[in-house]
């Protein structure tokens, strides 16, 4: 990290503004925070022409953030160009607070060197004063809140960041949080759980909300937008981030706007301690800074053969989804999988998995009834050199069929179960009453899946709410639900809403949750399994903790392994807090053209490409084949859902095993040619793939539905491994520099340098082949990256230098 000195550059016309800006070119990651006054009417250098009202410019790596007196951000400047992206006529300032229950703005904003602070104040009305650290690392820039001052009497309840509007939306990746063209690209993340990359439900007011497109990839399992970082408007693009305070109780609203009260938390619950980081760069360099990101902010950092796991091509990879996997067939699934080239054999046992019951995640009958048991058939698969994945219901707490009642829900339930709001019995409750009467409206009122009361120890469902002169009438109770007992409770008794999962069950607080992920992390380290769903995580988020309390779960489960290689997680939301641990998504559906728009979204936000679980029993070989081969026009992998009992009995088995194998290597190894992937691609064809060589050669033949030939065969080959660029551009001492070196396979799992050297200050980045950093000395520097492959390719090696002037 390095200071960023202040320098007074008053009294610049727009053209020297201009040519200040591209000298800088790439040098928005060095050191500086320059202060910059316009004289009236000049006009900054970019496609619209406005009135420049920046003081402040700031840089993140090739972004230039411009601050006007206010605090206001009012530029987005691609230090390159000179282009600035802020959405024409909109601006907001870096930061908000919430106070009482009204937004606050700054009036002013201060830039302090000795401590590398922005102080954004204002000293009228609800006055405060917010102190942001500014830190300028490779290539980005991270903001961090570190004081907050009000008066002794004032509520902050919120600090918001942005959100910055941007002019652009030709690829929003929402949960990546970047907004990108062909020339630029803008990003924002979040760098703690605790600073939600989204924007709170309750000021839609703050933040364009009205504007925004809530599912701008149409997919199918919801709209993804309430828990991300980026979203799509009518005009552009925001990108935004918030902190709610939780020092004491506060109310939050659910997707349904029903109030759900929370809190309060520990010091670690006040907005102190929000950060975010910001960064402008090239489209082809963002994986790399999100990588550098990762790491140098000590965020999750999963990898896939060693390589970080969002540019691995093993994070696509194919699994057998076996409805019947059990201890006694787990070595024939394992050799089946060995025989379809296939690494992963999957659990999804009643779309729940392979347990008793759900929150605690005790195994069932079919993984041996304990973790013993299960390791025993972890064991049995690994010998086989297969690794074996299980389904699981997130912070689902089971309540009965097809599970047992979770001892989270059995006498006496857990306190920590999620509940909504509160209120007083206002008569007493006999043991077989049918009708209850509240003092309040809050446990009864609409917008909570299901109908479900807690008094006590006691679950009870009701039908029907009717409000008198001073209390409610709950009628149509259905007593002692969930295993519990029905009992007396007197009259001032709370009664607290249940929150329900959508599958029946009670969910998860923030304590549970916890303990979930412990759970969650102990099935990698004490039983052996290498995959696991996290299916219905939306629930942590409808405990009112939003995406806090889905990252909680996803990270704390994350941060319980005590491993983090060759571990495939997969979700049913992916979100901006949760993204970095997350492996993937792989959303499943019948209609291929719904998979076509999943896979849009998974590429904006760079995850591999899926097309979720795929039943092949009873399925011919064509229409096998036809799916395999949208998954090689995609590079994305499959979830073949069978079960045991098919593929033991079935005659076609080892065709279908065969082709698996076949189309997925040369997937994997990247042997179809861009004009084959377009050919494959589209809906209207069918395909067979056979070996000529194996793992080297294959024959690609156009079929009709019935099979027959359709035109000559065509040869797909693995690639002959090869890095490029030929030439690397120029480097110029004390300026930003980016370039990438790129194979031309997925098959590449590290890129190492093994001779000479970058020039001081360039940073190279073995996962991507990125290199970003600032040069500090001029020169002529040579060095030799190895590109390590996969698949039984060869290596690929190539000598390079950078010029620096």
């Amino acid at each position: 990290m390095r200071p960023l000195p202040l320098s007074n550059c008053a009294g610049f016309t727009a053209g020297r503004l201009t040519r200040q800006l591209r000298r800088r070119a790439s040098r928005s990651d060095s050191p500086r925070l320059a202060a910059i006054g316009v004289a009236r009417g000049a006009r900054h250098f970019r496609q619209e022409s406005r009135k420049m009202t920046s003081t402040l410019h700031i840089p993140a790596g090739y972004l230039t953030l411009g601050l006007d007196a206010t605090g206001a951000v009012v530029e987005l400047i691609d230090s390159r160009s000179g282009r600035n992206y802020i959405s024409p006529g909109k601006s907001v300032p870096l930061v908000r607070l919430v106070i009482n229950g009204v937004l606050a703005k700054p009036a002013g904003v201060r830039w302090s060197s000795a401590d590398n602070t922005l102080s954004f104040v204002n000293d009228a009305g609800l006055a405060f004063e917010v102190d942001v650290r500014v830190l300028q690392k490779n290539g980005y820039a991270t903001f961090e809140v570190t004081r907050v001052s009000t008066d002794p009497a004032s509520d902050v309840q919120t600090l918001l960041w942005g959100p910055l509007p941007v002019a652009i939306n030709q690829t929003v990746g929402e949960a990546a949080g970047v907004v990108r063209d062909n020339e630029f690209a803008i990003g924002l993340k979040p760098l703690n759980d605790r600073t939600e990359g989204a924007w709170p439900k309750e000021y839609p007011q703050y933040g364009w909300e009205s504007d925004v497109i809530p599912n701008p990839y149409n997919v199918d399992v919801a709209a993804l937008e309430p828990w991300c970082a980026a979203a799509k408007t009518s005009w552009g693009a925001v990108l935004r981030a918030f902190t709610f305070d939780y020092t004491r109780r506060r109310d939050r609203l659910n997707p349904n706007d029903y109030p759900i009260p929370l809190g309060p938390l520990d010091s670690a619950g006040s907005v102190i301690g929000s950060k975010i980081a910001l960064y402008g760069s090239a489209p082809e360099l963002v994986t790399t800074l999100l990588s550098f990101i990762a790491s140098g902010e000590n965020l999750p950092y999963p990898t896939q053969n060693g390589q970080w796991q969002k540019v691995a091509q093993a994070s696509s990879q194919s699994s057998f989804v076996l409805d019947d996997l059990d201890t006694g067939n787990v070595g024939k699934a394992a050799r089946f999988a060995n025989s379809a080239g296939i690494n992963y054999i999957y659990s999804p046992r009643n779309f729940r998995g392979p347990w008793k019951y759900t929150g605690h995640y005790q195994f069932d009958f079919t993984f041996g009834d304990s973790d013993n048991g299960a390791e025993k058939l972890v064991e049995a698969a690994k010998e086989h050199g297969v690794r074996v994945g299980v389904h699981t219901m997130s912070d689902f707490i089971s309540v009965g069929p097809p599970t047992s009642i979770d001892p989270y829900v059995s006498p006496p339930a857990d306190p920590r179960l999620a509940l909504g709001g509160q209120a007083a019995l206002s008569r007493p409750l006999n043991m077989t009453s049918k009708i209850l009467y509240l003092s309040g409206f809050a446990p009864v009122r609409d917008g909570i899946n299901e109908k479900m009361l807690r008094i006590g120890n006691e679950f009870i469902s009701f039908n029907a709410v009717q409000r008198g002169v001073t209390e409610w009438q709950v009628s149509g109770l259905t007593r002692g639900q969930w295993g519990s007992v029905p009992a007396e409770a007197a009259r001032g008794t709370p009664v607290a809403r249940v929150i329900v999962n959508s599958y029946g069950g009670a969910i998860g607080g923030l304590g549970i949750i916890d303990e979930i992920a412990t759970r969650l992390g102990a099935l990698r380290n004490n039983v052996g399994i290498r995959s696991h769903s996290f299916d219905g995580v939306e629930s942590a988020s409808q405990t009112g903790w939003g995406s806090f309390g889905i990252a909680r779960l996803i990270n704390g489960t994350y941060a319980a392994q005590t491993g983090h290689d060759g571990y495939i997680s997969e979700t049913s939301r992916m979100t901006s807090n949760a993204w970095d641990t997350l492996t993937r998504a792989s959303w499943s559906n019948s209609d291929i053209d719904q998979l076509y728009r999943d896979n849009a979204f998974y590429q904006a936000n760079y995850l591999p490409g899926m097309l979720g679980w795929f039943d092949i029993t009873g399925v011919s070989l064509t229409m096998i084949e036809t799916r395999l081969a949208r998954g090689a026009a995609l590079n994305a992998g499959i979830g073949f859902q069978s079960t045991m009992a098919f593929l033991l009995s079935a005659e076609s088995t080892p065709d279908i095993l065969d082709k698996i194998k076949q189309w997925e290597t040369a997937r994997n190894l990247g042997a179809f040619t861009e004009k084959q992937r377009a050919a494959l691609r589209d809906q209207t064809t069918s395909w067979t793939l056979k070996s000529v060589t194996p793992g080297q050669s294959w024959s690609l033949q156009q079929v009709n539905a019935e099979g027959v030939p359709i035109g000559a065969p065509q040869t797909v080959s693995a690639p002959t491994p090869q890095l490029g660029p030929a030439v690397l551009p120029v480097a110029t001492q004390g300026a930003l520099y980016g370039a990438k070196i790129t194979t031309n396979t997925p098959a590449t799992v590290r890129f190492t340098v093994t001779n000479g050297g970058l020039p001081p200050g360039l940073q190279f980045n073995q996962d991507t082949g990125g290199i970003i950093g600032t040069p500090r000395k001029t020169g002529r520097y040579t060095f030799t990256v190895t590109a390590t492959n996969d698949g039984g390719l060869a290596d690929a090696r190539a000598v390079y230098t950078i010029l620096v002037q």
